[in-house]
């Protein structure tokens, strides 16, 4: 066999709680007419019969209701509870007060353990099943999981080499007296804590978006200053010369070009010549000397 087996549910589409409801039904309608020794016999029926594995209708038939008061009949009482609601531990636990079981019925119990288990961690060790439920070998204990596999009791995968079964969906077991007010407060809790956590986001997706709208407006100012230092600088400046616009003041700058010109040898020459204004010392190049 191979080291992981998985089985799919048969009933493919088909929910647990319609598919077992139907099951009961005949169970159902018998209780209406069964008294005393009669409805103890329909209750021994239903536990044995193969695919009948919700007992909570049946628990609640005015007829069933009546053996809990009855001293003779209330063991029965009590036991339908445990397969409605209990596990194997349970009956265990209680067997010296309770009617004896057959195989049938005790296989079926230790199937719904399983799903029971299964509400509290979805990979269950074969060696904690084995002892749970007080099977004698693993191979006893993997042909009780693939009997309930196919009854659609669990959807599950056997993890031969790691010795797990992993269990996907179970169906759905009638609720103990009281949990259904602990479940109401589980959920009333989760509420009150989810629309706390909705405040806190809606605060601050409003701060987010407030803090967006400080920095797109902040972008906007900056971009049309900085658009008009632009014009300002493209009208004013003329020539060679650039008025650079910024943080500080204008400033002016002229190229080293045309300041390096002004104190050239050359020029400076020329200057000199024309101060003593004698055009033929210019042509014959000689300096005039200054007299006094």
């Amino acid at each position: 066999m191979a080291s992981s087996t998985t089985t799919q549910s048969q009933a493919s589409g088909e929910s647990f709680k319609s598919l077992f409801g139907q099951r009961l039904e005949p169970y159902l309608a018998l209780s209406k007419s069964a008294k005393g020794a009669g409805c103890v016999q329909l209750i021994k029926d239903a536990l044995a019969a193969p695919g009948v594995m919700v007992f909570g209708e049946l628990l609640d038939m005015p007829n069933v209701a009546e053996l809990k008061s009855n001293p003779e009949h209330a063991r029965y009482h009590r036991l339908l509870e445990i397969f409605s609601y209990g596990t194997y531990q349970d009956y265990q636990q209680n067997k010296e007060s309770l009617p004896e079981i057959t195989e049938a019925q005790r296989s079926k119990l230790q199937q719904l353990s399983i799903v029971t288990l299964s509400e509290r961690v979805r990979a269950i060790p074969y060696s904690e099943l084995v002892a749970y439920l007080e099977i004698a070998n693993v191979r006893q204990l993997e042909d009780l999981i693939m009997d309930a596999i196919y009854q659609n009791v669990i959807n599950a995968n056997l993890d031969q080499k790691l010795k797990l079964v992993e269990v996907h969906s179970a169906m759905g077991r009638d609720l103990r007296p009281g949990q259904a007010q602990v479940m109401l407060k589980v959920l009333e809790d989760w509420t009150r804590t989810s629309e706390a956590l909705l405040q806190v986001l809606s605060a601050k997706m409003s701060q987010v978006q407030e803090n967006y709208e400080k920095e797109r407006l902040a972008k906007e100012t900056f971009e049309k200053e900085l658009e008009k230092i632009k014009k300002d600088n493209s009208s004013s400046g003329t020539g060679k010369h650039r008025k650079l616009g910024g943080a500080g003041p204008h400033m002016m700058d002229y190229e080293m070009g045309d300041q390096n010109m002004f104190q050239s040898p050359e020029f400076m020459g020329e200057v000199e010549r024309m101060s003593f204004g004698g055009s033929s010392s210019k042509r014959s190049g000689k300096r005039v000397p200054h007299r006094g």
